[in-house]
């Protein structure tokens, strides 16, 4: 057995299922090693859209996602996917190829140092010279990266590597449930029941940490009476729809969270989950905290205190926390109103189709387990405040950092992490021209994404942020409109326009029996504002 193939039987061994990445000649081996061990080759367009996929897989199912790509060019496309998993701490390993060892220092065709180039965005980076390394550095690296916090590593093995002969064992699996155990100080659980016991009126923040934890979350909230606020990452975590659930907080909050965070009523907040980033906080601001007992509990102890000083920090993992505070925390006296709506009426200030009354109906169209997958641009915004995820539906959003087309691509990710649930990918024409082609390596593997592509035909973040910061701006943020529903069916992908409120009612149809992706293009004409302030507001601060 070659090195190549004992490498894959311990991913397959390690409950790997795909191989997300590019062949070429210096990673040959491992991608020839396929046919004989069973993971499935998902071959993409770009690396860069291969780590996008992985990093979406293995950040909604907390098992390992696996990229493989040349050493060079591969890694150098895979380096915003790679940063884009680090961001969301998931748990990735990067195999890449390298050249002879005989070529190094001579200026081999792709002879490039991978291994430092990645180390920025990785937790851990080698290059393996020994064949009889292989296989411990493999097995080291996995576990570093199923390690909480999770995150992706990296490890390049040349090809004559590959190619010589597994003479050892093939390590033990981990065991993942033990590797990913992080369990919290008794003490530390009993001193934050009492600080929420001693509170008579309180607020839950809940995060990407969240996740898997919503009906124990929304038990919490209804036991205490403590009403709930999501970050942009943790929203979908509790359905929008739960009495207690006031919305997204953050960037783009919707106006009931930003009035209760900004009032005098919580005398705590209880975050779960979150890093407390500037896309979960307001730019940083103190409002959330100023004048309450703030308690923080997440599996990450870098994330404890970093940002907002803690009155009580719990280093642990949600399913063991919630059940204690819950079978140790009093109810509450009074119950809490949720203002309904959480946003302030609709008021046309713009002409051509509203993306926010837009959104605001689309979950009435797709089905209630949808999984969303929101870009990066304007539309976030509009997204983050509209759009209401049902029970039984979820998001994934990476704004932390906030890499455009990254949803495009990751969204096939999702498809393949759970084949069966519909999945949908909302992006603006800017991330379609970024990474559009991702959408075809859906169409080869039949993942039946349904493509939101929101087109405005203009840069429009870019143009209003200008014209916000500078008071001017330039012509060339504004493009030529371009019908992407057109260029889809061109290439053989179902496709239709929506320009008006009435073309929802064709989605359900439309939609039906999918066997591949589908592109749905939504026209406006860039007029209708944007809850951007926030965003704008602190590249001036």
């Amino acid at each position: 057995m070659k090195i190549a193939e004992a490498i894959l039987r311990y991913l397959k061994a390690s409950q790997v299922e795909y191989l997300f990445g590019i062949p070429a000649g210096i990673i040959g081996p491992l991608y020839d090693s396929l046919i004989d061990v069973g993971i499935a080759p998902i071959i993409t367009k770009n690396e860069a859209g291969a780590a996008y996929m992985a990093a979406r897989y293995a950040s909604v199912t907390g098992k390992l996602a696996v990229c493989a790509g040349a050493g060079a060019v591969g890694v150098s496309n895979m380096m915003n996917g790679i940063a884009d998993a680090s961001r969301a701490k998931a748990p990735m390993l990067i195999v890449a190829g390298y050249i002879n060892r005989w070529q190094m220092g001579k200026g081999a065709i792709q002879e490039l140092d991978g291994e430092h180039m990645v180390q920025a965005v990785t937790k851990y980076s080698a290059t393996v010279l020994n064949e009889a390394d292989v296989l411990a550095e493999l097995d080291k690296a996995v576990r570093i990266a199923l390690t909480p916090p999770c995150g992706p590593v990296y490890l390049s093995v040349p090809i004559d590597v590959q190619r010589a002969e597994a003479e050892w064992p093939l390590p033990e699996p981990a065991d993942l449930a033990e590797l990913q155990a992080v369990r919290p100080d008794p003490a530390d659980l009993e001193r934050a029941a009492g600080l929420i016991g001693r509170s008579a009126e309180g607020l839950i923040m809940v995060g990407r940490g969240g996740r898997g934890f919503g009906e124990e979350i929304m038990r919490l909230s209804e036991r205490l009476q403590w009403p709930i606020i999501t970050t942009p990452a943790g929203k979908g975590v509790v359905p929008a729809d739960f009495p207690l659930n006031l919305g997204n907080y953050g960037f783009s909050s919707t106006d009931a969270a930003f009035a209760h965070v900004n009032s005098s009523s919580p005398s705590c907040v209880l975050i779960l989950g979150t890093s407390l980033g500037e896309a979960s906080t307001c730019n940083f601001n103190e409002a959330l905290v100023a004048g309450r007992t703030v308690i923080h509990v997440d599996r990450d102890p870098r994330e404890l205190g970093k940002v907002f000083k803690t009155d009580a920090a719990i280093r642990g993992d949600l399913k063991e926390v919630l059940p204690y505070f819950i079978g140790n925390c009093r109810g509450a006296r009074a119950p809490y109103r949720k203002p309904e709506p959480v946003n302030e009426p609709y008021a046309q200030n713009h002409t051509g189709l509203s993306l926010r009354l837009f959104l605001e109906a689309l979950p009435r169209y797709m089905p209630a387990n949808t999984r969303y997958a929101c870009d990066i641009g304007e539309f976030t915004n509009f997204v983050l405040k509209y759009l209401e995820i049902p029970s039984g539906g979820d998001f994934e959003i990476n704004l932390d950092y906030g890499a455009m087309g990254s949803a495009i691509a990751g969204a096939a990710g999702l498809a393949a992490a759970e084949p069966g649930r519909p999945v949908a990918a909302l992006a603006g024409d800017g991330c379609f021209f970024m990474n559009g082609m991702e959408i075809f390596t859906a169409k080869e593997y039949r993942l039946p994404v349904v493509y939101f592509i929101i087109n405005n035909a203009m840069l429009s973040y870019v143009e209003r942020g200008q014209k916000f910061l500078y008071n001017r701006t330039i012509p060339d943020y504004k493009q030529e409109r371009i019908s992407i529903a057109d260029m889809m069916r061109a290439a053989g992908v179902r496709a239709m326009a929506v320009d008006k409120l009435e073309d929802l009612r064709g989605i359900p149809d439309f939609v039906s029996g999918l066997d591949g992706p589908c592109v749905i293009e939504v026209v406006t004409d860039g007029s209708e504002p944007a809850p951007i302030l926030d965003r704008l507001k602190a590249l001036v601060k």
